[in-house]
């Protein structure tokens, strides 16, 4: 299984964006997991928003790569604060007759578990919690970024801040799961003033999100490696688990 694991790796998001459209296609014989810090950061929209004129002005003009990717949910800034995780899953195994819930849920135990295991207090979301947050995403005007709001599966921190985010890409030759762990603070009034044209919004999606390094008061250099060591140790093991 640990031959399926890579390390890893640096990169841009239009690179990791590209390695995982390139899994799907060939098709997903085995479980497979993509470790990805990215080295720039980058603006990158949900697969239902498509840049206007002025998101891409504004861009350009800030300097930062704006794109869609592959998978549903809103915008995400995403850079060295970062750690992405997607976990490949052939067709045929057991988890992809799973419904998004369920599946989402075999996820979210995963990171549960690690993020304690590294002393980054943390917790699943209920139902209630995800009908609370729409409805503030709706109220604060922020409904258009992806960690506004929260979804089956996702970790937040005992306060209910939102720490790790989820996506899927289901294909004919094989299912992502996507997820996205926010290793430091990222500056959310740069995506709101991009995204939005209105920094203020920023300072709403603070309030909304937390962090790794916050969470545990562990700098992002030792816990790093000790996350991705304990998390390839719990997935390798609820892969076991599932087709034992």
């Amino acid at each position: 299984m640990h031959n399926n694991f890579q390390s890893l790796v640096i990169g841009s998001m239009p690179d990791e964006q590209q390695r995982i459209s390139d899994v799907l296609e060939a098709g997903v014989e085995q479980p497979q997991v993509l470790l990805w810090q990215y080295d720039q950061a980058a603006i990158i929209l949900g697969c239902s928003q498509r840049p206007d004129e002025g998101q891409q002005w504004r861009a350009e003009r800030a300097g930062y790569p704006l794109m869609r990717r592959r998978s549903g949910g809103g915008a995400v800034f995403a850079g060295p604060w970062m750690l992405s995780v997607t976990v490949f899953i052939p067709t045929e195994h057991p988890l992809a007759k799973q419904n998004i819930i369920e599946i989402f849920s075999w996820f979210e135990h995963i990171w549960v578990d690690t993020l304690m295991a590294c002393d980054i207090p943390c917790r699943g979301v209920d139902q209630a919690m995800i009908e609370q947050s729409k409805i503030i995403s709706q109220q604060e005007d922020v409904k258009w970024a992806c960690y506004a709001s929260l979804s089956h599966g996702e970790v937040v921190s005992p306060d209910g801040r939102k720490l790790v985010g989820l996506a899927q890409i289901r294909k004919r030759k094989g299912i992502a799961l996507v997820s996205g762990l926010h290793l430091s603070p990222c500056d959310w009034q740069q995506l709101s003033s991009i995204v939005v044209d209105n920094p203020q919004r920023g300072d709403t999606l603070a309030g909304l999100n937390s962090d790794a390094q916050s969470l545990s008061g562990i700098a992002v250099e030792q816990l790093l490696p000790r996350v991705i060591d304990v998390l390839m140790q719990r997935v390798s093991a609820a892969f076991e688990q599932k087709t034992a």
